[in-house]
């Protein structure tokens, strides 16, 4: 866990020194400052939506992404990864499972940790303006471990599954400068599979908010 948010802290240090920079330089005006690459960076806010497992919101999580815009057209194309951690505690109980056909009775900590990489499609609105709305998506694959601590054991689980993530979102760059703010909300689909645990796939709505740097 704590390599996690080392990797979080130095994204966000190195993001922030080139904000720093860029807030030096001379405004763009609306006939230049062109978007050509994207480097951005995002806090994620995961809410899980169709797994028994757990379903308890994660704060813990982020996005980091590159994105090539098309000369003279409001399209980019791009690249992503992401991570989310999410962690419920569950209350004594008699769980089945492995199909039903084994049963425990304990209380337990169940943990999701993935990590979802993705080829990207967005279309922008409001071109050459300081806000640009936008659609997008994401294709990919999703790596997902999932956890159960109980009593003194541990039982673990890895796979890999196909990701589809569809997104609206906003690029926000005060005076046209070449930095900003995205914020983006959208919907995951991957087809992880668990079958010890009765996961047949992770679905989650998310919610970014973060910086990007036009370099």
């Amino acid at each position: 866990m704590r390599t996690r948010y080392t990797m979080l802290a130095a994204f966000m240090a190195i993001l922030t020194a080139h904000t720093s920079k860029a807030q030096d330089m001379t405004p763009m005006s609306s006939g230049g400052g062109k978007l050509v690459n994207m480097y951005g960076l995002s806090w994620e806010i995961s809410v899980p939506t169709n797994s028994e497992f757990l379903d308890k919101t994660s704060l813990a999580g982020g996005k980091f992404e590159y994105r090539h815009f098309l000369a003279g057209k409001p399209i980019s194309f791009g690249v992503s990864i992401g991570w989310n951690s999410y962690e419920q505690y569950i209350p004594t109980q008699t769980i089945s499972y492995d199909n039903g056909t084994k049963a425990i009775t304990t209380d337990m900590d169940r943990n999701i940790y993935t990590v979802p990489v993705a080829a990207l499609a967005h279309y922008y609105f409001n071109w050459g303006k300081p806000v640009l709305p936008y659609i997008g998506v994401g294709i990919g694959a999703q790596y997902a471990e999932q956890t159960i601590y109980y009593n003194i054991f541990e039982t673990d689980e890895y796979n890999w599954g196909f990701l589809v993530r569809p997104e609206l979102g906003v690029l926000i760059r005060p005076k046209m400068r070449n930095w900003g703010i995205l914020a983006n909300a959208g919907w995951s689909y991957a087809t992880n599979k668990n079958d010890l645990f009765d996961i047949n796939s992770l679905k989650n709505f998310s919610f970014n908010i973060g910086l990007f740097i036009n370099p």
